[in-house]
């Protein structure tokens, strides 16, 4: 399986390799920056955290905007305030 081609400042994907080349030390610290980097236009991220064996770290963000969220099941609301998951109506 190849992934999507993609270039930050940070990491370059070379999907007919299967090759990332990277800027950043890959320890916790380092994939917690890249991950953010990748995905912080997509997502509204508030906190990541990565483990590996006996070594942790996790860090928390900004948010950019509020997310109406299902108590229940966590899920994103849709444009009519219900769950798409659960069903949950607000």
């Amino acid at each position: 399986m190849k992934g999507i081609a993609f270039k930050t400042d940070l990491a370059t994907a070379y999907t007919d390799s299967r090759l990332v080349v990277t800027k950043e030390t890959l320890t916790v610290e380092g994939m917690i920056k890249i991950v953010y980097d990748l995905l912080k236009d997509y997502l509204n991220i508030a906190k990541i955290t990565f483990t590996s064996g006996c070594n942790a770290a996790s860090a928390e963000f900004n948010i950019k905007n509020e997310i109406e969220r299902c108590p229940l099941c966590g899920i994103a609301l849709n444009e009519k305030h219900i769950c798409t998951k659960c069903g949950y109506k607000k």
